[in-house]
């Protein structure tokens, strides 16, 4: 049980992480969009961890919660 339960804690940090690389992918694409048409480059790490503190979290620590429970049944089918 104890496994079980550090692999869930580690599911929803790497999916918390995953959601943080999407939210930081989305602000620099936006920014390179902006800088295209208007030559001004405004990335911001406020907006990123914004994004992340808004909605993202929530995001990564349901994937990483369902990600768990998908693994643990289907073990309990492969069992029976």
């Amino acid at each position: 049980m104890k496994s079980d339960f550090l692999f869930l804690i580690r599911l929803m940090a790497i999916s918390l992480m995953l959601f943080l690389f999407f939210d930081f992918t989305s602000e620099l694409l936006a920014s390179s969009i902006i800088f295209l048409k208007k030559d001004t480059f405004s990335f911001s790490w406020e907006r990123v961890f914004a994004s992340f503190c808004e909605s993202g979290y929530v995001g990564g620590l349901i994937l990483g919660v369902g990600l768990w429970i998908k693994i643990v049944v289907k073990g309990y089918k492969e069992e029976k």
